[in-house]
């Protein structure tokens, strides 16, 4: 796969990603927060908007240096994903482990990433379904269902199909950031 925006898929930036996570927000996995991240874009948030969703990801102590870190990673994240989807070039991937992991640990990945991205999205209640395309809320209610997948099912022989999974969410994603962009710019007017 290609590389995003700085993101890249050998596994390093995952690593590297979990690395910084673990001293803030040990229970998240890049993927789930990644997923948080993108549903929040996809719902109108915006980094300077922290103050307001930062506290879903990290807590307000002071004391911890490891909590401004992360909280830069996180709004550098933020902005990245917010500018693949908003960019014509389609350049938006999702955080996952590398290939070379077991596939039971990339479906866990992926299922960890649908969660995150339907608590993202739904965080501020602003989006009202019966606003979106239905093609927009198929893909929503689609990711939903994902995040359940039973992860140890999953078996060797399963990775064509988690890579045509993570190929759906990928437009899924860009489908539903631009209805809901459309959404409000309908209701604004």
């Amino acid at each position: 796969m290609a590389a995003s925006s700085g993101i890249g898929q050998d596994g390093a930036f995952y690593e590297q990603f979990q690395a910084l996570l673990n001293e803030s927000i040990p229970d998240c996995s890049p993927a789930e927060v990644q997923g948080m991240l993108t549903g929040l874009v996809c719902a109108g948030e915006t980094v300077d908007q922290f103050n307001s969703w930062g506290a879903l990801l990290v807590e307000n102590d002071p004391k911890n240096p490891a909590n401004e870190r992360t909280q830069d990673a996180l709004c550098a994240f933020m902005a990245m994903t917010h500018k693949d989807l908003g960019g014509k070039d389609f350049r938006f991937r999702l955080l996952l482990p590398p290939d070379t992991d077991p596939v039971t640990e990339r479906t866990q990945a992926m299922a960890q990433w649908c969660h995150g991205f339907g608590a993202g999205f739904h965080w501020n209640g602003l989006v009202k379904p019966g606003r979106l395309e239905t093609y927009a809320q198929d893909a929503i209610n689609d990711i939903a269902e994902l995040a359940q997948v039973d992860t140890a099912s999953a078996a060797s022989g399963d990775d064509d199909a988690l890579i045509e999974i993570e190929e759906y969410l990928k437009v899924a994603v860009q489908l539903i950031f631009e209805a809901v962009e459309a959404s409000a710019a309908t209701h604004t007017h």
